[in-house]
């Protein structure tokens, strides 16, 4: 404590003054040969102590200052009514630092004290027998005293305004850094989150509550239009603007930033509020791309100014740069869920291997893959070498079996191209030709991949949106390309594989199941038949074809021709059989046809068709000559007690023994 209050005594100013006063009247009163000597050598010693019990004092009125000045003139005066016998006031001189320190304090107290000071200092003036250099001396003090507390004034007053600006300048610095760590932290939420909703709005209150904006608003670029992101506090909010409308859109054109004190005056100003005033717009932009518009407008009285819009260009600085940063993050994220998720569909792609279903499983797999209202899969026919739309995943399945031409829309420009092509509109007189009138939005946003395996395109994948708004991005189409080889290549082995399946079952010269086929397939039936109680099972019946002097048509015409006439009679047998009998060429000219829940009248009626059919056919030699051939035919049926097919057999072969040895070209049945 007591080393507080000794620095409290050491930096009291008045105590101090009113030391430097005492000494002087001390040694003068020490000196001088006056009746008061003995009260003026205690008055010193009691005035310096009543300044310093002032100093001590823990809780000081606002007017002490004022009154310990005062108090030093009244000390001064009296000095010099005890020093003073001739009336000259020598001591007024003292009067000078008081009077400076008074004027330096400045306030209604302390200019009253100063011209106190001042006035005691040409007391003498008034007093009867003054000499001319005595009045003289009286008056160069009292006017140094007038310059002293006048120059103290004004330095004090400079002092003050260079406190003041700086306290101002600390407080803008403090408020500016509290901002921009406002803005901060937001920009690092955004390039954390990216521009998501809540973000955008947390941008708005920031400005709102920290910047004291009372319309704030942030625009996103599409490439086409701005959108609103977020605002605050508009009546009207304009939710897109295009490149030619308004102060915000003639920004996407200039790209540089718009301060307008008053916005109203400007003919391009689009009004989402009436009591907007003050504009100013700042583009967000890094490294030449666009990617939004950051826009503040205030009301009434509150006038932006230049400040502002320094403030402001930080801020959209800052702002862009969390937005790139963000949206880097975000195509990252994109790109590895894409991947992820292409990755799924290719291993559950690789695992099918089933022609029948593998097209619309590539469909709907493309769908989940790159989300689209409609992926169409167009394939290439081997046969004929056209493209023709096999599958469609949430669309108009009209189109399917609908061809493409090479050019025709986006399907037809990846074909072409051999390249990923995205449109961002596609309007319905760019649709290919056969799919004009099907059931689909009049503009598009479109994306083909197309499937090259070799030199040859194999197909096309084909994604379509209804929402122009949702582009397809860079990391989908570079997805579309890597989705669309693998798709290629996966048709490709299923079909290859479906052809090897094929070959092993089926006889290469008609096209029919082969020998070993039908055994494997009936003795499955035989089986199944096995399970099913007598009294539900189904009738079963076979008919067996055998054509009617084959060798003299292959030792009169050649293998060739006899090639043709088995050919001519499997074509016939195919187009008569039904879509479930178990067709298959049995051996040499032998055909055979299972019948399942059919009777030997049914089978009968086939096998009489067939050769009614098969007789009236021609084919012809190298030569041009034409080549008849008949078909004897064997039926039977099972009854429901029985189960071998071998059984059936033998009897359908001992029925075409008979029609045969009947003089062929007839049906039998056993």
């Amino acid at each position: 404590m007591s080393t507080r209050l000794g620095i409290r005594v050491r930096g009291d100013t008045q105590l101090l003054l009113a030391i430097a006063i005492a000494i002087p009247i001390f040694v003068v009163e020490g000196i001088a040969e006056s009746p008061h000597r003995p009260m003026g050598l205690f008055a010193p010693i009691v005035f310096v102590g009543a300044q310093l019990w002032l100093t001590t004092l823990r809780s000081t009125p606002h007017w002490l200052t004022t009154a310990r000045l005062a108090l030093c003139l009244a000390f001064i005066a009296m000095a010099n009514v005890w020093v003073d016998p001739s009336g000259t006031w020598p001591l007024s001189a003292l009067a000078i630092p008081v009077v400076a320190l008074a004027a330096a304090s400045g306030g209604r107290g302390g200019i009253l004290v100063a011209v106190a000071g001042l006035a005691l200092m040409l007391v003498p003036l008034a007093l009867p027998g003054l000499d001319v250099a005595a009045r003289q001396s009286v008056f160069a003090v009292a006017m140094a005293a007038l310059a002293v507390g006048y120059g103290s004034r004004r330095v004090v007053a400079n002092l003050e305004r260079s406190g003041d600006r700086l306290r101002r300048a600390n407080l803008r610095a403090h408020r500016r850094a509290r901002e921009l760590a406002a803005v901060e932290s937001v920009g690092s939420l955004l390039a954390r989150e990216g521009p998501t909703q809540t973000t955008l709005d947390r941008v708005m209150g920031v400005l709102e509550g920290t910047f004291g904006y009372r319309y704030p608003s942030v625009y996103l670029w599409d490439g086409s239009v701005l959108r609103l992101g977020a605002h605050r506090n508009y009546r009207f909010p304009i939710e897109t603007i295009a490149v030619d409308q308004g102060v915000v859109g003639r920004l996407v054109r200039t790209r540089r930033p718009v301060f307008l004190p008053d916005a109203r005056k400007d003919p391009a100003f689009l009004s989402a509020d009436p009591d907007v005033v003050s504009e100013i717009g700042i583009p967000l932009e890094t490294d030449g791309e666009l990617f939004g518009v950051l826009n503040v407008e205030t009301s009434g009285d509150h006038r932006l100014d230049e400040d502002d819009f320094g403030i402001m260009q930080i801020v959209g600085d800052r702002l862009a740069a969390a937005l790139a940063l963000g949206r880097e993050r975000q195509k990252l994220t994109e790109r590895a869920a894409l991947l992820d998720r292409l990755t799924t569909f290719a291993t559950s792609l690789g695992s099918s291997l089933d022609p029948a279903t593998m097209d619309d499983e590539v469909a709907s797999g493309a769908a989940t893959v790159i989300p689209a209202d409609s992926v169409v899969l167009v394939n290439r026919d081997d046969a004929s070498g056209e493209y023709v739309i096999n599958a469609i995943a949430g669309g108009d399945h009209a189109v399917v079996g609908k061809s493409v031409n090479p050019g025709e829309g986006v399907s037809g420009q990846a074909m072409t191209s051999r390249t990923v092509v995205v449109i961002d509109r596609l309007e319905r007189g760019k649709f290919p030709k056969a799919v004009a009138g099907v059931h689909l939005p009049d503009t598009l946003a479109a994306m083909a991949a197309p499937m090259v395996i070799g030199d040859q395109v194999v197909g096309v994948v084909t994604w379509l949106r209804g929402d122009l708004g949702r582009r397809f991005t860079a990391q989908e189409r570079e997805v579309a390309g890597l989705l669309a080889g693998k798709v290629g290549l996966a048709l490709a082995n299923a079909r290859l594989h479906q052809r090897t399946q094929d070959a092993a079952i089926t006889d290469p010269l008609t096209g029919l199941r082969n020998r070993r086929h039908f055994d494997a397939e009936l003795e499955r039936e035989d089986a199944v038949r096995r399970r099913v109680p007598a009294e539900r099972r189904q009738l079963r019946s076979a008919i067996l074809f055998d054509l009617d002097h084959f060798g003299q048509v292959n030792k009169r015409y050649g293998h060739q021709v006899g090639d043709r006439v088995l050919r001519l009679f499997a074509d016939t047998l195919h187009a008569r059989a039904r879509a479930s009998d178990l067709v298959a060429r049995y051996g040499g000219e032998e055909f055979v046809v299972i019948l399942e829940n059919a009777s030997r009248e049914d089978a009968m009626q086939i096998a009489e068709d067939v050769r009614t059919a098969f007789a009236k056919l021609r084919t012809q030699t190298a030569g041009g000559e034409p080549v008849r051939t008949t078909v004897s035919a064997g039926c039977a049926t099972l009854e429901a007690w029985e189960v071998e097919g071998s059984q059936l057999l033998e009897r359908a072969d001992v029925a075409l023994a008979m029609a045969k040895h009947g003089g062929r070209n007839q049906v039998v049945a056993a």
